[in-house]
């Protein structure tokens, strides 16, 4: 049988882990999947003598893998499998188990879990599926198995998971076998795309810490292991694999919280799927599922990308450990047509290529054949320069990092008498990372042939990219983490923060179908002191032409019914009316047009405002009620043309100061704002504080559903909300 763990050699960190029963819940929580992640003992629940079966395989990997715990097996049908014996129950088992994997069939799972529950287990793997994910009574299953579970502190992964993979404790329960130790903690909700990664991974020297999917998430979820994994000192960048959130909020708390310390990379699946949401306003119907993840992404700092094969790049480069201080790269290469494709895609990543100074182009051409060019990108004009030309290079204040282009580690193959020549430069270069503290990141296009020398350069940590593209991209993202660190120091996000009940007290009770009568809704505004154009509400041709003159001409006319969400599409709207004449006419044929258009309206009457004649840009501010997310700010270039253009902004409130900041300068209409073709810029502190406002009020309203706020015109000095429109559940 495996020999038991130490006591003193187990992975400890929780400085009162010994002790979780007297801890407070959300630290017993933690203590018991730290556990549940680095067991001294496991119990296997359901395996098979059958060398066939899903199980038996699992308790192989184990054993191979060196796990420095005590595997116990649990088949009250079999007296011992693979060399280990076999208990009845887990009940039946002596001593103290720590954790355990549960893959019997679905309707023994519940007697299992109490069973643990009973034993004093601390964290149970359940890869048994045909839980929620097949239906309504699966899914209340699920829930009563967690609520069970939870009420003894007892962390479940799954169900319908294939498990997870511990470096620290030499455990493999994902059934891979070729996982490779390292610094990065994956977590996936996809077992087939867990081995996706992790195996060509291992063949290019990315190594994991832990690998934990999912499945279900019913109980551990996302937010619980980006948590962990930030305070484990030996993860250094965590990634994660994300078909959907259970709770988006804590979600954005965990990575917002972690950025600052190490890094998150985040691959979305499902990006086409549009949110189950009727798009009532605006907001909702640009507000699909994709736009508000990837707006979270953002907000939290997390580093998004698109292609899962781009992942095993990004995390190799940071996997190095080498920070990248600036954006400033030099190219070194061996040919010409590598140095033109790295440089044009430095230029579209945002890298910079700085020109190097007259004392480091002496140096090169020092040590370089005369056909050489030392500018940047340098041409070694050859391969056997390259560790020489990286040190010079590296020793420049100016510099931040390197990128090697060309045939590095598998020169050789050219010429099978060359080995021990490239053999040296590998070595060599190696020992030049390892002293530099600027990242160097090496395309190679033989970096695809396995050999001794991509071995050597993958075990000392230097990993070799498979095109010009995957290495430029991956020193941007190191380039992108340390914007980010700098950027979230010291913001946080409270995934409870500011959101009340207090309800829209005193104000007219909404209509049957919800959308709050205008005046209603700019009311609110003003309360939140967000600036709306004097008005009143007419309830014929005389009123309306009687209050155009008290308010001061030109006027707009708006048709207000609850029943009417587009008022232009109905005719409903009159813009810089002069006389009361006009007035008169106008309101007579907008009353016309509201009943065409709907008979069964209910109007209660048409809206005289005073016109806003200044000159200033129309945008638009909008608000939604995400099921993931909670409570959505969106902002964007208003008008007529808003769901066109789709040139819009979105962050999960409440937002401070930068996230609004952010939201302005992020759409393509941005230098609109800016002034542009003799116009003035607009008021941005305005419109800062306008954003600022709405997250507010969306906040403290959850009975909000949509809110349009278009267009809000805004001015050289502040801005006016000119029509508005709230939604309310």
């Amino acid at each position: 049988m495996i020999q038991a763990l130490e006591p003193d050699t187990r992975p400890e960190r929780l400085p009162a882990v010994a002790a979780a029963g007297s801890l407070p819940e959300q630290d017993r929580l933690l203590a018991n999947l730290h556990y549940l992640l680095n067991p001294r003992s496991v119990a296997i629940i359901g395996v098979s003598r059958n060398p066939d079966s899903f199980g038996y395989p699992l308790v192989e990997i184990a054993q191979r893998c060196g796990y420095s715990g005590v595997l116990h097996l649990v088949n009250p049908k079999a007296d011992s499998i693979l060399g280990l014996k076999c208990h009845p129950s887990v009940l039946d088992i002596p001593g103290e188990v720590d954790a355990a994997v549960i893959m019997t069939g679905r309707k023994y799972v519940g007697a299992a879990v109490e069973d643990c529950i009973r034993k004093g287990v601390k964290g149970i793997v359940i890869v048994s599926a045909g839980f929620a994910e097949q239906g309504d009574d699966g899914r209340r299953e699920e829930e009563a198995l967690v609520a069970r579970a939870r009420a003894a502190g007892v962390r479940i992964i799954g169900p319908n998971t294939l498990g997870y993979f511990s470096a620290p404790a030499s455990l493999d329960l994902i059934m891979t076998g070729f996982i490779r130790k390292g610094s990065t903690a994956l977590v996936t909700q996809s077992g087939n795309l867990t081995q996706s990664l992790t195996f060509p991974g291992a063949q290019r020297g990315l190594g994991f810490r832990y690998v934990v999917g999912l499945g279900n998430q019913a109980e551990v979820q996302v937010p619980d292991l980006i948590r962990y994994f930030r305070d484990d000192p030996e993860t250094k960048v965590i990634a994660v694999h994300i078909e959907g959130l259970r709770d988006g909020r804590r979600f954005l708390e965990a990575v917002r919280a972690t950025v600052p310390i190490k890094p998150v990379i985040v691959v979305k699946s499902g990006r086409t799927e549009e949110g189950a949401r009727a798009a009532s306003s605006h907001t909702a119907a640009m507000a699909g599922n994709d736009a508000i993840y990837q707006a979270a992404f953002r907000q939290g700092g997390a580093i998004p990308v698109e292609e899962f094969s781009r992942l095993t790049s990004v995390l190799l480069a940071f996997q190095q450990g080498k920070p990248a201080r600036g954006n400033r790269v030099c190219i070194i290469s061996e040919g010409g047509g590598d140095c033109a494709l790295a440089s044009d895609e430095c230029v579209r990543q945002g890298l910079a290529l700085p020109a190097l100074t007259p004392a480091l182009q002496q140096r090169l051409r020092s040590i370089l054949p005369p056909n050489a060019t030392v500018t940047n990108p340098i041409d070694l004009a050859g391969w056997e320069n390259f560790v020489e030309a990286t040190e010079l290079v590296l020793a420049e204040d100016s510099i931040d990092g390197v990128i090697l282009v060309g045939g590095f580690a598998g020169n050789f193959h050219i010429n099978a008498r060359d080995y021990q020549k490239e053999a040296g430069h590998v070595a060599r270069m190696c020992d030049l990372i390892a002293r530099s503290p600027k990242p160097v990141l090496i395309y190679s296009y033989t970096g695809y042939l396995q050999s001794t020398l991509t071995e050597t350069l993958a075990r000392s940590g230097v990993p070799l990219f498979l095109d010009h593209h995957d290495a430029v991209r991956a020193m941007a993202a190191l380039v992108q983490h340390e914007r980010i660190r700098a950027r979230m120091a010291g913001r946080g996000f409270c995934a409870d923060g500011a959101i009340a009940s207090a309800g829209l007290a005193g104000l007219p009770a909404a209509s049957p179908v919800g959308n709050l009568l205008e005046p209603v809704a700019k009311e609110i505004l003003r309360r939140y002191d967000l600036p709306c154009p004097p008005e009143k509400l007419a309830r014929g041709p005389d009123e309306a032409a009687a209050f155009a003159a008290d308010l001061g001409y030109p006027v707009v006319l708006k048709i207000v019914s609850p029943d009417i969400l587009h008022k232009s599409e109905a005719g409903g709207v009159r813009l810089g009316l002069r006389g009361a004449s006009e007035v008169k006419a106008a309101c007579a044929e907008i009353l016309e047009n509201a009943r065409q258009h709907h008979p069964a309206a209910v109007i209660a009457g048409v809206l005289v405002s005073r016109m806003d004649t200044e000159e200033g840009i129309e945008v638009i501010i909008g608000g939604l009620r995400d099921p993931t997310f909670g409570p959505v700010i969106m902002f964007g270039l208003g008008g007529i043309f808003v769901e066109v253009l789709r040139d819009v902004a979105f962050r999960v409130c409440p937002i401070d100061e930068v996230d609004a900041d952010e939201m302005i300068r992020e759409i393509n209409g941005y230098p609109v704002l800016t002034g542009v073709r003799g116009r003035p810029p607009v008021d941005r502190g305005a419109l800062k504080k306008a954003l600022l406002q709405v997250s507010r009020l969306l906040c403290e309203h959850p009975e909000i559903a949509e809110l349009d706020l278009n267009p809000v015109k805004l001015h050289r000095e502040g801005l006016a909300v000119l029509d508005a429109r709230i939604i309310v559940q």
